[in-house]
């Protein structure tokens, strides 16, 4: 059955329940790591979408999927996993609303804990995982993982404030950010999140197909990267 959570009509859940489930969120920040990785899970754990986000306040926009117009913030299933995706960043007059609603969600259906995907810029990529977490012992299973803690900093959009939201509601969560050297999508940073997924909820998603994409866009790149120079190079005629 399919139900919905309002939240003062900025925004509204219409979705089935799911109980006990992790929820993940992902959304297109630097690198759009959160959509790639989620757009991977949907695939490799053949997940059901179960419902959307709507609001009045989104961007004119429908997503095309094997040709047909979807929602554009989906809400994805496979019984243990709960997948809140979008395909666009949500903008900040709604964050806060949309938050509380997602919220208000996971605590009707007592969800076992929030998992929120990010990014950060670095100079120099190692390909690593940081995370923070919203209390002491979803730190430490942090830690227990090996994934390094980012101490200090700001979270934007709705990660940060799903963090904090979650931690009014007593819900464990956490976020996980991958390493980018600009806005473009990273595929291989995407992967270096997989991997710390199927450690963190003991599901086994292939991250090869992220890899094969992201040699692509590297090879494509050293391609262009060669074309310059050599033009660069060429002799000039008067």
């Amino acid at each position: 059955m399919v139900k919905m959570v309002e939240n003062e009509e900025c925004c509204q859940i219409r979705s089935e329940d799911v109980k006990n489930a992790v929820v993940i969120e992902g959304s297109p920040e630097l690198g759009l790591i959160g959509n790639i990785v989620g757009w991977l899970l949907v695939e490799e754990l053949e997940m059901d979408e179960i419902g959307y986000i709507e609001s009045k306040y989104f961007p004119p926009l429908a997503v095309l999927y094997k040709g047909v117009a979807i929602q554009p913030f989906r809400i994805y299933s496979d019984s243990e996993v709960v997948l809140f995706l979008s395909d666009f960043v949500v903008p900040p007059n709604v964050t806060h609303d949309m938050t509380n609603s997602i919220v208000e969600w996971m605590e009707r259906n007592q969800s076992k804990e929030l998992i929120t995907l990010n990014s950060v810029a670095v100079r120099e990529k190692t390909n690593g995982v940081a995370g923070a977490a919203n209390s002491e012992e979803s730190l430490k299973r942090l830690g227990d993982l090996e994934i390094p803690i980012l101490p200090f900093g700001n979270i934007n959009g709705i990660s940060g404030t799903l963090l904090t939201r979650t931690k009014t509601s007593n819900i464990p969560g956490s976020c996980l950010f991958a390493e980018v050297l600009n806005q473009y999508p990273d595929p291989r940073a995407a992967a270096s999140i997989v991997d710390v997924l199927n450690r963190m909820l003991d599901i086994n998603v292939d991250a090869d197909p992220l890899i094969k994409e992201a040699e692509e866009i590297e090879s494509r790149l050293k391609e262009l990267a060669n074309a310059v120079q050599g033009e660069q190079e060429s002799p000039a005629y008067m």
